[in-house]
């Protein structure tokens, strides 16, 4: 079907470097080395150093490629990191990561509370986010899903919104405790976003704010449809947060199906959060969104956008038209 031309979704550019899409341990630790957003007046990165007591909150929810061991792999991802109401500079860091390798293999989940964060704030205009962060969780807390024991660092780039320099997400699991330089860490996963987004705001954190973070698949149990595309399941991630009644965060959903010509076709829908409300166990999420519908046309940007967010799955409505919540069958969803 026929959509007029819009901004496009990020994309995964395939033919970056090794280097870039396996980010070593050793740069997303150092306390000196980021990279800020694009220079606006001169189209070039411009390091910018992390500090342990940068005031910033992350938010984000997309995927990746599990690179370099799984290299056509899609994982998703939901992350939400900031500092405490009482931070004192140290590093400490609070929220949740959570990683949904969507492939048959060991270690392929992870769900686990923040403990540390290191970051950069470049207060990029319009929107006044961008910069870097390296964010530690602890997999030893009861209830953590990690392949470790020990902890995991996420190292994000918050580059642009719009796409025209893609964000990035790495996982890298570490045998020693959580700590601002955890010990015995392995080889980083993941790289260039394929979808979704990432944003850092130089936010500090503020007292009963709420947090809802997911990374999940789900199967529908019947065959419902959106736009004459029969729908067999599909991936979610998201990073959202709220307090007193207003939030914000990034969502992205990918719908697999059937065409009317019998042919495969994804859908897929990234948002950009601008409102939360949580009552019960309900978050109900506003904002604006894009829509690839996977037939051709590029994306259809700038629509209105409405989730429903449960602890059993996630229902959106692009526009005034409802896709079928999918259910989760694999993954987390965590509200907290």
């Amino acid at each position: 079907m026929a959509h007029p031309l819009a901004q496009r979704i990020r994309r995964s550019r395939f033919a970056s470097s090794l280097a870039v899409l396996a980010i070593m341990l050793s740069i997303a630790l150092s306390p000196n080395v980021g990279q800020a957003r694009v220079d606006p007046d001169t189209g070039s990165p411009a390091p910018s150093p992390q500090d342990p007591a940068t005031v910033a909150k992350v938010t984000g929810g997309g995927t990746v490629l599990a690179q370099p061991t799984y290299n056509t792999t899609i994982s998703s991802f939901g992350l939400n990191a900031r500092r405490p109401v009482d931070f004192l500079g140290d590093g400490v860091a609070e929220g949740r990561i959570i990683y949904d390798r969507h492939r048959n293999s060991t270690g392929r989940l992870v769900n686990i509370k923040v403990v540390f964060m290191q970051a950069t704030a470049t207060n990029t205009p319009p929107n006044g986010t961008g910069g870097t962060a390296t964010i530690i969780g602890d997999c030893s807390l009861p209830g953590s899903t990690c392949p470790t024991t020990g902890s995991a660092v996420v190292y994000v780039e918050d580059n642009s919104d719009d796409g025209s320099v893609p964000d990035k997400f790495t996982i890298t699991f570490c045998t020693g405790a959580p700590a601002p330089v955890p010990s015995g860490c392995g080889g980083a996963e993941g790289g260039t976003l394929r979808t979704g987004n990432i944003q850092i705001h130089p936010d500090p954190g503020v007292a009963g704010e709420a947090i809802s973070t997911a990374g999940a698949a789900g199967v529908f149990g019947a065959t419902p449809t959106f736009n004459g595309v029969e729908l067999a399941g599909g991936i979610f991630s998201l990073g959202v947060r709220n307090a007193d009644g207003s939030g914000y965060g990034d969502l992205h959903v990918e719908y697999t199906g059937i065409s009317l010509l019998g042919l495969y076709q994804i859908i897929s829908v990234d948002a950009w959060i601008t409102g939360v409300t949580t009552i019960g166990g309900t978050t109900t999420l506003t904002g604006t969104c894009s829509l690839d519908m996977g037939d051709g046309p590029p994306p259809v940007g700038g629509l209105a956008f409405t989730g429903t967010l449960t602890a059993t799955g996630l229902a959106v409505t692009v526009a005034g038209s409802s896709i079928p919540s999918i259910p989760k069958t694999d993954g987390f969803i965590v509200s907290e």
